[in-house]
């Protein structure tokens, strides 16, 4: 058996309204075409979709799982289908883009510059806030969609999602210091490092759940929102970081060269993406940036472990 788009979409409708009967109603199909729909989808799969009990249908641990990936497959070929629905020079509309602090600058601009590029006549907003308020806009409907750190949502079942980026962390050092070169670093050998701090409340709570998973208490000489300033801080030798890979630039303002070096035992790897809120129209102007966005290559971040891979 393949699995067809209508049976995503019965699953789908099921999942959501957590009963046949609403999904019937919800899709316009009789009870029997989704049941058998449902128990066929999990035959071929060899596993439970669903818990059945007197009120309706609930998710089991691997229906939430299938449900995530239907959402992405549906939203695809949603996504296709606006695509192919008007010319790119011809659609017009507003689109309202939120951005969490970190990312504004090192990943954002290359790709409105790419989506302008294809959607000229689309005027675009842009709102920067932490990754809790971009939440909270989205799901009033004060922003179409987001580029935030999808591995931190305080509400995943709110949202769709659609990764672009993993990136892991890396100790950023002068290009002078002890440990360049060396194998990965484990935070107990910087105890007595002088340490820099990116002022952000996702990967600040990440780095200080890491340094106390490690037993270690940072000796920390500067906080700051300025990645910028992270940066000519570490490249002047005034203390070293940790932070994730895709925030790493090689040169300072200065001119002065960083290093990336691999950490052991890192935090969980970085997940950067889109979100939009589960349910909502997807206007062609949300669908056409999220095309432009799965499509668009990452840009190359000069750390050694790019180095080695391109190598």
């Amino acid at each position: 058996m393949s699995i067809s788009i209508r049976t995503l979409q019965y699953f789908n409708a099921v999942a959501e309204t957590g009963s046949i009967s609403a999904a019937m109603q919800t899709l316009d199909i009789s009870q029997a075409a989704i049941t058998e729909a449902i128990q066929r989808l999990e035959a071929h799969l060899g596993s439970m979709l669903f818990r059945r009990h007197a009120r309706g249908m609930a998710l089991t641990h691997a229906g939430h799982e299938f449900l995530r990936h239907s959402h992405l497959i549906l939203n695809a070929v949603s996504s296709a289908e606006n695509a192919l629905a008007v010319r790119p020079d011809a659609m017009t509309g507003e689109l309202s883009i939120g951005a969490v602090s970190p990312l504004m600058g090192y990943y954002l601009p290359g790709l409105l510059e790419r989506f302008r590029r294809s959607f000229p006549r689309v005027t675009v907003r842009i709102i920067e806030e932490s990754g809790s308020t971009i939440e909270h806009l989205i799901v009033n409907g004060e922003i179409d969609v987001a580029l935030t750190l999808t591995s931190h949502l305080e509400n995943h079942h709110a949202f769709h999602t659609l990764q672009l980026v993993r990136s892991p962390w890396h100790l950023w050092l002068p290009t002078g210091h002890r440990l360049v070169g060396a194998k990965p670093v484990t935070l107990r050998e910087l105890h007595n490092e002088a340490v820099i701090v990116l002022r952000n409340d996702e990967l600040e709570r990440t780095t200080g759940d890491l340094w106390l998973r490690e037993s270690v208490r940072p000796r920390i000489v500067a906080k700051t929102r300025s990645v910028e300033a992270v940066r000519s801080l570490v490249a002047t030798g005034n203390g070293i970081c940790v932070l994730p890979e895709v925030l790493f630039r090689q040169w300072s303002s200065e001119g002065l060269r960083l290093i990336a070096q691999p950490l052991r035992n890192e935090p969980a790897t970085l997940e950067l993406g889109l979100i939009w809120r589960r349910g909502a129209k997807v206007s062609a102007a949300i669908s056409a940036f999220t095309t432009t966005a799965s499509n668009y290559s990452v840009p190359q971040f000069h750390s050694p472990a790019h180095q080695a891979k391109r190598g």
